[in-house]
């Protein structure tokens, strides 16, 4: 849990130098390693896990143990995150140079190895890992609890074409590159999905004016590079967005959600049509889901729709938005039983899942909880409030970039329930740590 009391200049200072890759820096918290003892009940010294934040004037990025608020370690990347991602297992923070055509990764130093009868959680000091990605414009990046698949834009000024790389936490762990890429011959702002040997991923005819595609394809693992096994004549203008489930992947398209099917090594394409609910251009252009949720969010703008795969159903669902106000956060919470929206006006809104919901609303607006009253039109260029959720606990974390905090949210309790000064201006953060599912009690 965050404390208020943290002296952060007083950490800083007492921060030691340390030897890092490339063009970065690493500081560290000098502290012995806490010791777990082999109890097979590690929960109360790892719940809580750790907050990675950039900051929004520099390269630096800072590590927090959300147990007592302590800073960790601080370190350089390569130039200012674009964006943070948590890795398959949360136990790397990706940090997303977009501008630069970087992405670097930090340990976060809380991890679970399988130790036979139990697993076992080590504790560990943050570090930056020395494994660099070099490729153009990394724009989207989905994961599962397993894989990653980072979506390179490339440059059409460069000449400089899409690609996809696909890698898991061993890798970022070990340093290795010899994960496989899918090479484009052309640019694209695309989607993709990975699934074990199997990446669901989208295609552009390099003749048409927009970056956008309109089909998908299913590409199959070949050593360090993908083939491609199965292109659908289902078309979706406009694509942007994706997510998955177990058994579905889904993409926003400028006339409905296109749905594929999973059926062993092959998919069935179909597609949700839109509803009266929208109107004019309105469309979906962003996705969200879980491994274990039958459901699918979508956003368009900023109203939000429940799509039903198994229904090929699309309905509205009512979260009371503020008039004017936009989505700047979301996801699955508490173990997927919530999920959460994060509003432009300060407000979180708490909306309990229903999995089992074939008609109607699944998701359903239990509370809202107002993160901050500040005027937020005062913001500074470029800011916003920044969402981190916890996979350990029922916790959610709001970054204000205007008081310089972050803030602790009891989704339980539907209440602020800590606040912490950190004297700098937040720009990106994410949480790692080990996901309640998979922890040993």
């Amino acid at each position: 849990m965050l404390k208020s009391k943290l002296n952060v200049l007083a950490l800083l200072i007492s921060a030691s130098l340390l030897a890092a890759c490339g063009d970065s820096t690493t500081n560290i918290v000098e502290k012995d390693p806490i010791p777990i003892e082999d109890d097979h009940d590690h929960d109360h010294e790892t719940g809580a896990g750790r907050l990675v934040i950039s900051d929004k004037d520099s390269t630096m990025l800072r590590v927090y143990n959300l147990e007592d608020g302590d800073l960790l370690g601080q370190f350089s990347s390569i130039s200012k995150a674009s964006a943070l991602y948590a890795s398959a297992s949360q136990r790397f923070a990706m940090v997303v140079q977009r501008d630069t055509d970087k992405v670097e990764f930090i340990d976060g130093g809380l991890y679970q190895e399988d130790h036979g009868d139990h697993l076992h959680p080590y504790e560990e000091d943050p570090r930056l890992m020395s494994l660099q990605l070099s490729e153009s414009r990394p724009t989207h990046v989905t994961t599962t609890d397993k894989q990653i698949a980072i979506f390179f834009d490339g440059n059409v000024a460069t000449s400089s074409v899409a690609k996809v790389a696909v890698l898991n936490d061993d890798q970022i762990n070990t340093g290795r590159n010899d994960y496989p890429v899918l090479t484009y011959s052309t640019h694209m702002h695309g989607a993709a999905q990975a699934r074990g040997e199997m990446l669901v991923s989208t295609i552009r005819d390099a003749a048409t004016a927009s970056t956008l595609p309109d089909q998908v394809g299913i590409y199959h693992v070949h050593g360090d590079h993908f083939h491609l096994e199965q292109e659908f004549d289902l078309r979706c203008p406009g694509l942007h967005g994706s997510a998955q489930n177990k058994d579905y992947v889904s993409f926003g398209c400028t006339d409905g959600v296109m749905l594929l099917k999973q059926d062993g090594e092959r998919f069935i394409a179909s597609k949700v049509a839109h509803t009266t609910d929208f109107t004019g251009t309105m469309r979906i252009g962003t996705l969200e889901g879980a491994e274990d949720a039958r459901h699918f969010i979508g956003f368009a703008g900023a109203t939000v729709f429940s799509v039903n795969p198994e229904a090929g159903s699309l309905s509205k669902v009512d979260w009371q938005a503020a008039t004017g106000a936009s989505i700047i956060g979301y996801g699955f919470a508490d173990h997927g039983e919530k999920f959460v929206l994060l509003d432009s006006t300060g407000a979180l809104s708490i909306l309990n899942y229903n999995a089992e919901a074939t008609t109607g609303a699944a998701f359903e607006l239990a509370d809202k909880v107002q993160v901050t009253s500040a005027d937020l039109t005062t913001m500074p260029t470029g800011s916003q409030l920044q969402l981190a959720i916890s996979a350990a606990d029922d916790k959610v974390y709001v970054a204000d970039p205007l008081s310089k905090t972050v803030s602790t949210i009891d989704l339980e309790e539907a209440e602020v329930t800590e606040k912490q000064e950190l004297g700098f201006v937040p720009h990106k953060l994410v949480w790692l740590g080990i996901p309640a599912g998979h922890k040993e009690h």
